[in-house]
């Protein structure tokens, strides 16, 4: 078995060759207008992460997925729950301490949640140089980037759309509404430089009801379950490459002014 919670402590104990790496999916409990349901972001994390450990067992396991995130954005839409930045990192930090206690010093945050991206930045710093455990995070769409471009319909998606919701066909089919897929019901309501959709952007704090009526981007009446299997095979294989790689280098943390003791 690949994940720590199928395990009991003495088949985890057992394990050979050890456990050096732990993947800890991380995504939001959060609205998806009426095409997805709100655990899609999590959920999909933790199938990329359960299909990677199984890959690279036993010196690679899964641990269960933080279904919360930072949802802020995404508040006035009713059902998601969001959790701050602080809460966020304290959890996931003593998630990695107590996994280095276990032996294992290398974690990858495997994210379902374009919101986390920011803080995922940070934490992974403070546990190399303050805790000493080599970390990383990634994100399926930006690891198949390339196939997205491809297979994107419109230009504003990213949420609810016709990528997230093939995907979602491909991984996570329970939480797909066929029945119910709506185009994005956009407000394009942008003032200078504020369309991060656009060259040259800033950076701008905006809701996400203030962005679409519906709590959709994109079209997920174009999604196909084909393309979701695409998509979501090519961020599997390149995230396992990643980890592979990640896994069994020697230790690039050095000595030098840290790591730091909290």
């Amino acid at each position: 078995m690949s994940s720590i919670h199928d395990l009991t402590t003495t088949e985890f104990a057992g394990l050979s060759p050890r456990p050096v790496l732990a993947l800890i999916p991380v995504g939001a409990t959060e609205q998806h207008g009426p095409n997805l349901a709100m655990g899609v972001d999590w959920r999909i994390a933790q199938a990329i992460a359960t299909k990677v450990a199984a890959a690279l067992a036993p010196t690679v396991v899964a641990t269960p997925p933080l279904p919360f995130g930072l949802s802020a954005h995404h508040m006035d839409f009713p059902g998601t729950i969001s959790i701050g930045a602080d809460a966020f990192r304290a959890v996931l930090t003593d998630v990695a301490r107590s996994l280095a206690v276990h032996g294992i010093t290398k974690v990858v945050f495997v994210n379902g949640h374009r919101g986390n991206e920011n803080v995922l930045g940070v934490l992974i710093t403070e546990l190399a140089h303050q805790h000493g455990i080599e970390a990383a995070s990634t994100f399926w769409m930006t690891q198949a980037s390339d196939v997205i471009a491809r297979h994107r319909a419109t230009e504003r998606w990213g949420h609810a759309c016709e990528i997230e919701t093939a995907v979602a066909m491909a991984l996570t089919e329970d939480l797909v509404r066929p029945d119910a897929l709506e185009a994005g019901d956009l407000i394009e309501d942008y003032g200078v430089l504020e369309d991060n959709y656009q060259p040259f952007a800033a950076g701008v704090v905006r809701s996400f009801a203030s962005r679409t009526r519906n709590g959709v981007f994109g079209d997920a009446t174009r999604a196909t379950s084909e393309s979701g299997t695409e998509i979501s095979a090519v961020a599997i294989e390149r995230t396992t490459d990643f980890v592979r790689d990640f896994a069994r280098r020697p230790s690039r943390l050095t000595d030098r002014g840290g790591p730091w003791t909290s």
